[in-house]
């Protein structure tokens, strides 16, 4: 290998012209000065022109075994593309990574009950380019033992619509319940809000530096964090303090810290994001803002929205850890509470379904079930207590075995006498023995 990698085309086009140049009395002390007399004329070269200095350097690095870059139809190239995914698969490990350490550093200092969590969702009117107009957003804060706290909740406005975006932001509009931008008026001040949302996340440990992550639904994840960039671009703050996660991955590990029993938690991180995307307290009156309340969009609603996620991770996971429920605070006021906690006791009462007139197993145990069928005292006392249902005989329609052929009864004999003959008359269906009669056969 070289010490210093092969030229680019640009390179032998400058040896070329200051060959040129030489010929025509024209001397240069360096390729700096070559540079800058041949810079403009590259510029302005024919394709053909380059061309032979691009094979050139084509030629060079082949010379030299080194890799040919290469692009995608849009101009991009495979090793950009490739770094980009590297970076987003090391981003996705160290999320995973930092909110395990989150729960489980918790759990160990016996905190968890009371650690707060902050979660946040957004409305935008459209994706104008690679930017989001941003029209409300919400930041809620609840731990597990206390359920919701406070809330800090803003409609935006974002000033002037972006050029040729007029449609989309009616539509958002109308879809999320929220009045179209007021260009006639100053947008909100993005520097107070982000200033408010700093504040309001350092309420639990304010001489930190370090700010709490902040937990949002997967498909809300990006429009949050280019929130955050549009906050910081103008305060001149530096976006990284803050760390947008995503809700389904705290939700599957919180659950499964606490949990007692096998058959509580998530198995897979998978049925955690199930869970929340079933928005059981979506239609539950009075948790949006005045406004979408006023215009009956509640559901619309940011405010509501992070209640509700709320709800459902405090709802499934308080009845686990034991924790009494609070109206209001783990949830709705107009639910009722004992009703839901002794279905919720009943539900974690009950024994799997049986096999083979045993108590039902977990996966983990199938060597005791097989060991089990070999046991003559378990089998006899699984059967004494197991209420053994009446089997179920299914009845056909029709009795089997049936002899039709006695049931069949044969065809008469009939003869002509059973039959009229035809007589030739007047009208429609005479017969032909009035018509052969005029037909004249013989000639």
């Amino acid at each position: 290998m070289p010490k210093k990698p092969p030229r680019n085309a640009f390179y032998f086009f400058m040896v070329d012209y200051r060959e040129q140049q030489r010929k025509k009395g024209i001397h240069y002390e360096n390729m700096a000065e070559v540079a800058n007399a041949a810079g403009p004329v590259w510029r302005d070269a024919p394709p053909s022109t380059r061309t032979k200095f691009e094979d050139m350097a084509k030629k060079a690095k082949q010379k030299y075994n080194v890799p040919e870059m290469k692009y995608t139809s849009t101009g991009i190239s495979l090793a950009e593309i490739e770094q980009r995914e590297r970076e987003a698969r090391e981003a996705q490990e160290a999320e995973l990574e930092d909110i395990k350490n989150l729960v489980t550093l918790n759990v160990v200092k016996g905190s968890i009950y009371t650690e707060d969590f902050y979660l946040m969702d957004v409305n935008f009117y459209c994706k104008a380019g690679t930017h989001y107009v941003i029209g409300e957003s919400t930041v809620l804060r609840f731990n597990l033992k206390d359920g919701i706290k406070d809330n800090y909740h803003e409609i935006i406005n974002p000033g002037s619509i972006p050029t040729g975006y007029a449609h989309d932001v009616k539509l958002g509009s109308q879809e999320l319940g929220l009045e179209m931008p007021d260009e006639t008026v100053p947008r909100s001040n993005y520097i107070q809000i982000l200033a408010t949302i700093i504040d309001y996340l350092k309420q639990q440990d304010s001489n930190s530096n370090i700010l709490p992550p902040i937990f949002t639904m997967p498909d809300k994840v990006l429009p949050v964090q280019d929130f955050f960039l549009q906050m910081c671009s103008r305060a001149a703050e530096d976006e990284s303090l803050f760390r947008i996660y995503k809700l389904d991955t705290l939700f599957y590990n919180l659950i499964n810290s606490i949990k007692t029993r096998g058959n509580e938690g998530f198995p897979k991180e998978s049925l955690a994001l199930t869970q929340l995307k079933k928005d059981l307290f979506k239609y539950t009156p009075g948790l949006g803002c005045e406004h979408h309340e006023e215009a009956d969009k509640s559901v619309e609603c940011t405010l509501s929205k992070v209640k509700r996620l709320a709800f459902t991770i405090l709802d499934s996971c308080c009845p686990i850890a034991g924790i009494d429920v609070v109206p209001g605070k783990h949830l709705p006021f107009d639910y009722d509470i004992q009703g839901i906690l002794s279905i919720k006791e009943q539900k974690k009462g009950r024994l799997a379904a049986s096999i083979a007139g045993l108590p039902g197993l977990s996966s983990s145990n199938s060597s005791v079930v097989n060991d089990s069928f070999n046991d003559s005292t378990l089998h006899t006392t699984a059967e004494s207590n197991v209420v053994k249902k009446e089997r179920r005989v299914h009845e056909p329609l029709r009795m089997p075995k049936t002899d039709f052929a006695q049931k069949v009864r044969l065809a008469p004999d009939l003869t002509e006498s059973n039959f009229p003959k035809l007589t030739a008359g007047h009208g429609r269906g005479r017969g032909l023995s009035g018509s052969f009669g005029k037909l004249k056969l013989d000639k």
